[in-house]
Order: C-alpha cells, then structure tokens, then sequence
C-alpha cells in the first residue's frame, strides 16, 4: 500500500508524456470587475492585475478574465498550435490571441455546444489561428465559473500533430479500459449463473457504473451526443460516480463473510450509502444554485462512504476473515486512488491529468487482482458447500446404514427394496452359535466377527444388490434375477469360512433363500417368510450349508 500511494503521489506531479514538447504555461486570473475593460481591448491586460500565484480558488465563483504566460512561439503552417484546457464547470469563454505584431484574434466558447471543442480527455482543445508574427499571450475571458478547482486548468499549448498524438494515446487507454470492464461483467456474470452469489452481481453493477461514468468523465458522452451541455455531463459525472462508491461498499458488505458486517455496521452502510447517492441528486439537480456547498456536501458524503472502509476491514480483522489480506491486496490502488481524489475535492492537492485518470489505472491493477481475490472467495464457497454437501450425505448415509457393519439397516433396505418389480431372491444369512462365539470370545471381538462377515457378505454382493443386517446376526442379500448366477450361495458360505477371527477361531453361516417380487408389501412378506423357513431348514439339517425354498414343502 505505502508502494502504491507513493506511486500515486508521484503520477500527480507530472503530466502525460505529450506534455514534454508543449510550451510552459503560467496562469494569472483576476475577477472580471477588476481588469479596466478599455486596456484589455486595445493594449491587453495589465500584469499588476493579475494573481500569478497559482490558487485560483481562493477568488470563489463568478467570472474572471485569465492571463495565459509563455514565451513567444511562432506557429508552423504545416503544424499549427493549439491550446489545450481541462474541462471545468464554467457557462462560457471569449479566447483572445494576442500577437507581438499587436495583432489579435479571438474564439468564443459556450458549454451548451461544448462538442465543438471538447475532445477525448474531457479537455478542450482551441485551435490557435495563424498570424505572420509570433504568438505572445492568451487572454481568457470567462464566465460563469463556479471555481470547484480552479478556473483554467492543465493549459498546454502544443503542436496539433503533439495534441491528435496524445489523443491516439488516451483512445487507446480508454478501449482497453472498456474492454477489460466488458471481460470482468460478462466473466463475472457467467459465475453468478453458476454460483448465485451476490456479490458476483455487486461487482458487475460497480464495474457497469464505472464504465458509465468514465463514458461522461472522458467527454466522449459530449463528443457522441453534441447536444449534451458540457456543465450537464459534469452533472453526470457527480451521480455515476456516487452510484460506483455504493456498488463498491454493497459488493464489500456481500464479499465478506456474514459475521464481518454486523447489524449496526450494515446501517451504517445504508447510511452513508444514502448520504453519498443524496448529496450527488442534489448537486445534479440544484447547481449551480450554491455550487460550492452542493460540492463540499458531495465530498463529505462521497468521503464518508470511502472511510466506511476502514471500520469493515477492523472488523474482518478481528474476525479474522480468510478473504482480509486478499482484499487488502486487490483494493489498495482503488482505495489509495479514492483517498487522493477526496483530497483534491477538498482542495487539499492540486491537479493532476493521472489523477483526474487515476480509476482507469486503478480498476486495471485491481481488476488483475480482484479475479484472484474473486476466484479464491468463489473457491472458498465452494468449499464450505462441498464440505456441507459431505456433512448431508455422510448424515445421510448414518440415518442409513448400520453403524457397527456399514451394511444398510433395515429401515432403508425396505425402502430400497420395496417397488422391484423384477424377480428378486432372498438370501437370509444366519452366524452359526453366535451367542457361544460372543460368550468365548467377548463382545468385543464378538462385534469384530460381525464386521468380519458383513465383509464377508458385502465382498460377495453383485451389482444392483442390497446388503442389511437385519438385526444381531442375522444379514441378507436382495439380488436382481440377472445376477442369481454371480453370487451363488456357496460362495457366501465358503467366503465366510475362509474369514480370519480373532484367537483363531472359524465361524461358519447357515443360508436361506428364495425367489420372488417385492413389488408390494405382501409380496415382500410371502418372500421374507419363505426364506425364514429355509434358513431354519438349513439349520435344522446340520448349520453351515444352504437351503432354498422350492427343496421341500412349506407348512401352511
């Protein structure tokens, strides 16, 4: 952060790279009362009039005459001069050019049809006519001027060829800015389609507001629209960018985890939020009707909304946020970037070309950085559902299964099972002289004999079949009619044999089992009754064999 605001600092002392073969340009200003009309129209302005020290605003509004100082130039014919002016909020201007043969020209200019001379930039760009002799001084007489930050701003007098260079430049700068604001909306809105989360659409809704606003800030809302008035698109700019800062602090409020904005700092939010979007209405709609105080209300609200920051970041600290240093990483230019233009709302820094650009520059550096900071929060997410997700199914798969086996319990065996209409057969599976095995052994080597044939059982299983513990040790298998030939009972029998038990002991299964439907409830008792029966002839016969259903006849 101390790297981006001392970079920040810098790029306020200079000015773009065009301006090293522009002419030095002071600027002296006096209100229009106090420069004698008769000697600024025959002989130009008299220096001992003029404020030369640089702070224009301490004049206040109104209308002013401003005295451009440089050295003699002499204008190419082939590469004629022009003289280039930040946009301020001003009615109009008459441009007198002075020449040291004494002769004058002059350029009137109205904000009503400021589309003739204003240019990419939102800087206005006058065409210094031609003269056989040099060109000693400029002469502004301007009016209107509310004097926000100044009364002539920037002023460079170049060659056209310098001027349509840098105006290349600043299209070029602006296309991609526009392009990468179209890349991070439609980027961002493809994820909300697939993650539904909100701050995705905060974010697209910020990005949208800010391409809005550099559409009327860089003067191509004017150059595209001629009748648009060059003071009404300043309007504009005061809105949009309020709107920016509340999409910003509502994309922070959702970026964060809940317990970061508590219940008193989301009404602060709403709060300064509302003061922020009031103060920009009310300058939109009243200036120039106390244009000073409408300003200075529009940064204080503007300002607060920036500082409600600071309060969320404590927060996230203290509640240590995963997403605190990531946010502190991606937002620091934009945040640094803000902070500089609310000093010089305040009048507390002077002007700066980079500056009046610095979002551009701003939401690239954070747009890089954003799309990880993004990317690792939607990761985040997806995470804490793929680990709810995990907690539902493993809730799921207890509510289930059989806790000591891992085999289906007999609630969700019936209601798997139930509604087959398929032929199905039924293998009822009985441990051998359990309770004498559980007495020798312990119940808890007992409990790892259970296990050992519910392996047992669940390695023998075919595909599409159900495996239960029914209760004790008694265990079952449901097996479709296509896979009666892949789990025969003598391979239950022999897999259970073959178990190794603790202390060496063998264990061996009597089986029961028959064929049929379970497609209803009856159909499900008549099976399970017919290979109850089976398994207690199996029993009855010796233990550890197999008997089915269909071998003897059944007692009524």
């Amino acid at each position: 952060m101390r790297w981006i605001a001392c970079l920040l600092l810098a790029l306020c002392a200079v000015q773009p790279t065009h301006a090293m073969a522009a002419t030095p340009v002071q600027v002296c200003v006096a209100p229009l009362a106090n420069v004698a009309e008769a000697v600024v129209a025959k002989a130009g302005v008299d220096p001992a009039q003029f404020d030369c020290s640089g702070n224009q605003v301490q004049h206040g509004p109104g209308d002013f005459m401003v005295h451009l100082k440089f050295a003699p130039v002499m204008p190419e014919a082939g590469d004629p001069l022009v003289l280039r002016t930040t946009s301020v909020w001003q009615d109009g201007a008459l441009l007198t050019f002075r020449y040291a043969d004494g002769d004058t020209a002059q350029t009137e200019f109205r904000s009503s049809h400021a589309a003739r001379y204003l240019t990419v930039g939102a800087m206005f760009e006058f065409p210094v006519p031609l003269r056989r002799a040099p060109l000693t001084g400029i002469d502004i007489e301007a009016r209107g001027v509310a004097n926000l930050r100044g009364i002539v701003l920037g002023p460079l007098l170049m060659p056209r060829s310098e001027a349509f260079s840098s105006k290349i430049e600043l299209v070029a700068l602006y296309a991609a800015f526009a392009g990468l604001a179209l890349a991070l909306i439609v980027y961002n809105l493809a994820l909300w389609a697939a993650m539904r989360h909100r701050f995705q659409l905060y974010y697209c809704a910020m990005v949208a507001s800010l391409v809005g606003y550099t559409f009327t800030s860089s003067g191509m809302a004017t150059i595209l629209f001629p009748a648009l008035a060059n003071n009404d698109r300043l309007r504009l700019n005061y809105v949009l960018l309020a709107i920016v800062a509340a999409m910003a602090l509502r994309f922070i409020r959702h970026f964060f985890e809940a317990r970061v904005c508590g219940p008193r700092m989301r009404l602060a939010m709403g709060l300064l939020t509302g003061l922020g979007l009031a103060s920009s209405l009310a300058f939109a709609l009243l200036a120039p009707w106390h244009i000073g105080l409408l300003d200075r209300f529009y940064f204080i609200g503007m300002t607060g909304v920036l500082f409600m920051v600071v309060p969320v970041l404590i927060s996230a600290r203290i509640n240590r946020s995963r997403y605190f240093w990531l946010f502190i990483v991606s937002w620091s230019a934009p945040l640094a970037t803000s902070l500089m233009r609310s000093a010089y709302g305040f009048n507390l820094i002077g002007y700066s070309f980079w500056l009046d650009n610095g979002n551009l520059i701003a939401l690239s550096v954070e747009a890089l950085l954003s799309s990880l900071m993004i990317t690792a929060r939607l990761r985040e997410l997806s995470r804490e559902r793929d680990h709810a997700l995990a907690g539902e199914q493993m809730a799921r798969r207890l509510a289930n299964t059989d806790p000591l086996t891992g085999l289906l319990n007999r609630r969700s065996f019936l209601e798997l099972a139930m509604g087959r209409k398929s032929r199905q057969r039924l293998m009822l599976i009985d441990i051998d002289h359990f309770k004498t095995v559980n007495d020798r052994l312990g119940h808890a080597d007992g409990d790892d004999v259970l296990r050992a044939v519910a392996e047992a059982i669940q390695a023998c299983r075919p595909q599409r079949s159900l495996a239960v513990r029914l209760g004790g040790e008694e265990f079952a298998l449901l097996i479709p009619r296509a896979r009666f030939a892949d789990c025969p009972a003598d391979m239950v029998l022999e897999a259970v044999r073959q178990l190794s038990l603790p202390q060496g002991i063998k264990v061996t299964v009597s089986l029961g089992f028959a064929d049929g439907s379970v497609e209803t409830e009856e159909d499900w008792k008549r099976l399970y009754r017919l290979a109850d029966a089976a398994l207690y002839r199996a029993k009855s016969d010796g233990r550890d064999r197999a008997c089915r259903a269909t071998d003897f006849r059944i007692a009524a």
